[in-house]
């Protein structure tokens, strides 16, 4: 097996921090992703909440964000050393959890992928405005959604282990 050579957590999280900042210094806008998942939405659907509101002008900045995370993705493998490996393993342990199958798989992760983006709308932020964002301005709510984010991976992931694996 071909050793995965990855960047550091260490210089995502900087790098992550100081977009945050360069990002409300400059725009006046916390970072946040779930307002851009909304925007995506009205692009694609004709549904009446994707186009009111924060998401009347669906031609923001934030779908420029969106954009640019895959974007960042594909920078940060073509600068990694190492081999370029394409998968849907998140490890050992979800593999025993996960359907054999790579349509399965990949069918399963986009269907929770638009839950979590549901979910963030929801909750009127997604985990990155929330704990990135919301707790470096002190804000008490972000506080709430963070802490419920984080009780409810560690609930349903030790329940999804316990039942399923």
């Amino acid at each position: 097996m071909t050793e995965v050579i990855v960047w550091s957590g260490f210089i995502g999280g900087l790098a992550v921090g100081l977009y945050g900042l360069i990002q409300l210094f400059v725009t006046g806008k916390a970072l946040g992703v779930s307002t851009g998942y909304g925007n995506v939405c009205g692009l694609s659907c004709a549904t009446p909440y994707f186009h009111s509101g924060e998401y009347k002008t669906n031609h923001s900045w934030r779908i420029w964000f969106i954009v640019g995370l895959p974007l960042g993705g594909l920078i940060a493998v073509l600068t990694s050393p190492g081999p370029l490996v394409l998968s849907f393993s998140l490890g050992p342990m979800y593999d025993s959890i996960f359907p054999a199958a790579l349509w399965a798989k990949g069918l399963l992760l986009t269907a929770g992928g638009v839950l979590m983006g549901l979910g963030a709308r929801m909750s009127g932020g997604c985990t990155s405005g929330h704990a990135i964002a919301g707790l470096s301005l002190l804000n008490l709510p972000s506080l709430l959604a963070s802490a419920g984010f984080f009780v409810g991976g560690l609930l349903i992931a030790n329940l999804l282990f316990r039942v399923i694996g």
